[in-house]
């Protein structure tokens, strides 16, 4: 009968340290939880407060915004660079803040028509080295992924007519030389926002399939 009971008391105290652990882990993890669900909390409190911070997430998530469907359409065509197309997207629409992207789901300030369809409104352009302001029609786009779709149409066919070319330097380059913008520095503009904000990243990610965010 004492043999019995010994091994009746080890028994339990054996559960009683297994229960025991198990509450601990539990509690960690919710202690855990509790902790990054403050953090998360007091990270968004900061960023309401401080515009700087504001900006900085809203500029991350554009450049994935456009990095996702450019990565997409490489991938397909092989023919313009995601850093390109990032690049363009924020000289062009400042961002994404523009009236024609917010409108039109033109990043790009392409003009004309896309299917029949397109907008008016004011833009600068360089004539004869001066900056003036014109009215033009612009492509609106049912879609941003149908943007920049027609966006790697048009450059590949009217801008830069070579596939496969690896560096956003010539690209940039292309573009200007074959008139592109009339801005005498565009592409000191792009090969800058590209170099500043490491979008060659995702040129990277479009070659080799490993994610960069």
């Amino acid at each position: 009968m004492k043999k019995v009971n010994r091994v009746n008391n080890h028994r339990g105290k054996v559960i009683f340290w297994l229960v025991a652990i198990v509450l601990v882990i539990i509690i960690g993890f919710g202690i855990r939880g509790v902790k990054d669900h403050f953090d998360h909390v007091t990270q968004i409190r900061q960023e309401q407060n401080d515009p700087q911070l504001q900006q900085q997430r809203h500029d991350k998530q554009f450049m994935r915004t456009i990095a996702v469907p450019a990565i997409k359409t490489y991938r397909k065509n092989y023919q313009i660079l995601p850093s390109i197309v990032i690049a363009q997207a924020i000289v062009e629409s400042n961002w994404g803040t523009s009236k024609l992207y917010k409108t039109a789901n033109n990043p790009f300030g392409i003009k004309g028509s896309y299917h029949g369809r397109s907008v008016t409104y004011e833009t600068a352009e360089y004539e004869k080295g001066k900056k003036v302001t014109i009215k033009a029609a612009f492509r609106k786009y049912p879609s941003l992924g149908a943007a920049i779709l027609d966006h790697d149409h048009a450059l590949s066919k009217g801008f830069i007519h070579r596939r496969h070319v690896m560096s956003y330097i010539t690209d940039a380059k292309l573009l200007q030389k074959n008139h592109y913008a009339t801005d005498p520095n565009y592409a000191k503009k792009l090969i800058n926002v590209i170099k500043q904000y490491h979008l060659n990243r995702y040129d990277l990610e479009a070659l080799n399939g490993k994610s960069t965010y």
